[in-house]
């Protein structure tokens, strides 16, 4: 029988780390919709 074990961790950033992660998700963000927004465009070309 195989057992299962998980570890949980709990992130605490100082306030410069907290600025590089909401800045990395904000860049995530901004590439996800541009993508988003050029499949809709080629989608709606025909493409």
């Amino acid at each position: 029988m195989q057992r299962l074990q998980a570890f949980k961790y709990e992130l605490m950033p100082n306030g410069e780390q907290v600025r590089k992660m909401r800045q990395f998700a904000g860049m995530a963000r901004f590439v996800f919709n541009r993508g988003l927004a050029l499949q809709k465009v080629r989608f709606e070309a025909g493409e």
